[in-house]
């Protein structure tokens, strides 16, 4: 994962494009190669990750050890589905091949419309391969667009790339500033 997906990670960061001073999250980080990257780009801001398995958070801990004593990362175990972090505490999100493990994956989306700031951008990248295990890629990406545009997000844009370890889907947006919806509560 730490070399074969480098270079997707790369790719998602350069098109989130963050200010020097952002604060990003970053969603499935893996080992967290990506957010080392991240963290180079963002020598006055912030990043936060979570990954749902306790071994790659412990990974990405050692890998970034200096950035997590320092206070300019946070990682913590969670899923998509349940964010850890307030409402609007984000410029950005990134992820990278976990989208597609979001279960259920509109409950994930609500939640990143949740912690963006608005004008916030999602990125995400995935493997074609891995979107189609579960439906033909065309199919996903319309029902994906469908749910984030009515999460407040758009306009969605897509576009597939070839990688080391293969094609994979781009997907960009953004949450609209002209969104009037009311966050989801949160579990108590």
């Amino acid at each position: 994962m730490a070399r074969l997906n480098r270079d997707m990670e790369r790719a998602a960061i350069d098109v989130l494009g963050p200010d020097a001073a952002h604060t990003v999250l970053s969603i499935g980080f893996g080992p967290g190669v990506g957010l080392a990257d991240l963290l180079d780009r963002l020598p006055d801001g912030r990043a936060a990750g979570i990954d749902p398995s306790p071994t790659m958070v412990a990974q990405a801990r050692r890998r970034n050890r200096r950035h997590v004593e320092s206070g300019h990362l946070v990682v913590a175990q969670a899923a998509a589905e349940s964010i850890p972090w307030p409402d609007r505490s984000f410029d950005g999100v990134l992820a990278v091949n976990s989208m597609q493990l979001w279960a259920p994956l509109p409950e994930g989306l609500r939640e990143v419309a949740r912690v963006l700031r608005p004008g916030g951008a999602l990125v995400a990248l995935t493997h074609v391969w891995a979107i189609e295990k579960t439906r033909p890629l065309a199919e996903w990406i319309e029902a994906l667009t469908a749910q984030l545009e009515h999460t407040g997000m758009g306009p969605v844009s897509t576009r597939t790339d070839r990688y080391r370890s293969g094609p994979g889907l781009l997907v960009r947006t953004e949450l609209l500033h002209s969104c009037n919806r009311k966050a989801p509560k949160r579990p108590g």
